[in-house]
């Protein structure tokens, strides 16, 4: 298992993977055709899909910012009577929240194992609120927005149960019900948690662990918090999936909502593959696939792609600019901090001997 590690591991691997398929993804699709339909896209209905996209984003903060809001302990209700609480008033401000999300989306494009973002996020607020908190709050915006793409997705696979056949409406419902048992799981985490497992994790691990279950039965306690954050991911998901819509429109597309519903969880699934830098160049080999099953031409398909890749820059560089502003001010987490939170995090979810 330790060589499968390094080799999981390798940077070479994620680099090579990423120029295979990038090159066969280049090889199989008409770039003339895809230049065009990029360089003629109606920039009314590309704007219009940008301040979609913005929505999006926005409820991605909210759902974030309602957890770690409402956890057990961190005083932001009586701001003004310490100075501690001074501080948490001021770190969890929505003006705040939402510049550290956006700074959050640069180091992610930043950083190439995908999970750049939250490494980023917790490093700059966990040594003020806890590791441990900072973490259940991710981890219960992220179930959130899954739980949304879930039941869009659901919703979808019914339609399209013709075209995608019943093996996948299957995988999609069992995809909801996981997302369901994951959110009992994550509640319950402070019960289900035991001795055996504290006793082979180091101390520093037992109190980020305790943290993070102590976090999460602080939001049973805060059901309407875990609603607002469901719903909101929930709309947030579908407004995102109207953005790719409009985006779509923009080059001449017209392809209903219910197909990106289901081809864009399917992608995100690449990202996750190791032998790809976060995912690039298989994914949009996917979404061609998908796309041209539904009857949009390689062309137009692969401009689609592009797009849903180049969804997101904006607020990345919106976030670069954040993040350098902050630097200047603040004592901001840098490049080298993230990429090695980010290193440790996924070193720590691949299998050891």
């Amino acid at each position: 298992m330790t060589g499968l590690r390094a080799l999981l591991g390798s940077k070479w691997l994620r680099i090579g993977g990423t120029l295979a398929g990038v090159a066969f993804l280049i090889h199989n699709v008409d770039m003339g055709k895809v230049g065009k339909s990029l360089l003629g896209a109606d920039w009314h209905w590309a704007i219009l899909a940008v301040g979609l996209t913005t929505l999006a984003c926005l409820a991605s903060v909210f759902e974030w910012g309602v957890l770690l809001r409402s956890s057990a302990g961190l005083g932001v209700r009586n701001p003004t009577e310490h100075s501690e609480h001074r501080q948490h008033h001021h770190l969890f401000a929505w003006k705040r929240l939402s510049s550290s999300y956006m700074q959050s989306l640069f180091f992610a494009q930043l950083l190439p194992a995908g999970v750049g973002g939250d490494a980023m996020r917790t490093v700059e607020m966990g040594k003020v609120v806890g590791h441990g908190k900072i973490l259940a709050s991710l981890a219960g915006s992220r179930m959130a927005g899954t739980m949304g793409m879930a039941l869009w997705g659901l919703a979808a696979a019914v339609l399209l149960r013709g075209w995608i056949g019943v093996g996948s409406l299957v995988g999609a419902c069992i995809f909801a019900g996981v997302m369901v048992l994951a959110w009992m799981a994550a509640l319950a985490a402070d019960r289900i948690v035991g001795r055996h497992v504290l006793s082979r994790s180091s101390r520093a691990f037992i109190r980020t662990l305790h943290s993070f279950a102590h976090t999460f039965s602080g939001y049973r306690r805060h059901p309407h918090a875990i609603v607002q954050c469901i719903v909101v991911g929930a709309a947030g998901w579908g407004v995102n999936i109207l953005a790719l819509d409009i985006f779509a429109r923009a080059i001449g597309v017209d392809i209903s909502w219910t197909v990106f519903a289901v081809a864009i969880p399917v992608t995100l699934v690449a990202t996750l593959a190791p032998f790809s830098v976060n995912g690039l160049g298989i994914r949009e080999g996917v979404l061609v696939g998908m796309l041209t099953h539904a009857g949009v031409s390689t062309g137009h398909a692969a401009a689609i792609a592009v797009l849903v890749d180049i969804q997101m820059l904006p607020f990345g560089i919106l976030g670069a600019a954040l993040w350098m502003r902050h630097r200047r001010r603040e004592n901001a987490p840098g490049v080298a901090d993230v990429a090695r939170a980010e290193a440790s995090a996924v070193h720590e979810v691949v299998p050891s001997t």
